[in-house]
């Protein structure tokens, strides 16, 4: 009686340290991305009716869209903020930018957008990139 006691410990023992092995395989895996954590990162949005090589240096350009403002030509990029404080977390940059398209299309001088989905950090900002790009494809009806 006593040995099978012994021989059903050792086996939910087995069990539990399999079990947090895999635990600890599945954590490890939903920590995988290329950089910081979501919550500490800063964004912003650059408009401009032309990208400089020093803005390069502290801003990472996300997403882009250009339109027509008047006679003149403008871009709004969605960036990330490095090396300096942001203004807005990246739900903030995003209804401004969100805005900026669908006043653009409404008054059908909306140009172009497109998503820099390789400079993406994490899962969040893929589906920032995501939300924006729907928006442009979507009809004014829809």
């Amino acid at each position: 009686m006593i040995y099978v006691a012994l021989v059903v410990a050792i086996i939910m023992l087995g069990a539990a340290g399999v079990l947090a092995w895999k635990n600890s395989q599945i954590i490890a895996g939903k920590r995988t991305s290329n950089g910081p954590d979501a919550t500490s990162l800063q964004y912003t949005v650059h408009m401009t009716n032309q990208w400089q090589e020093q803005d390069a240096v502290t801003l990472v350009a996300l997403f882009h869209t250009s339109y027509v403002v008047g006679e003149q030509h403008m871009n709004a990029y969605l960036c990330r903020v490095t090396g300096k404080r942001g203004e807005l977390k990246l739900y903030e940059a995003e209804n401004v930018l969100l805005h900026n398209i669908r006043n653009a299309k409404q008054k059908g001088t909306l140009l172009s957008g497109v998503a820099m989905h390789e400079l993406v950090v994490h899962e969040e900002e893929k589906e920032v990139l995501n939300r924006l790009e729907k928006v442009l494809t979507k009809s004014e009806n829809g």
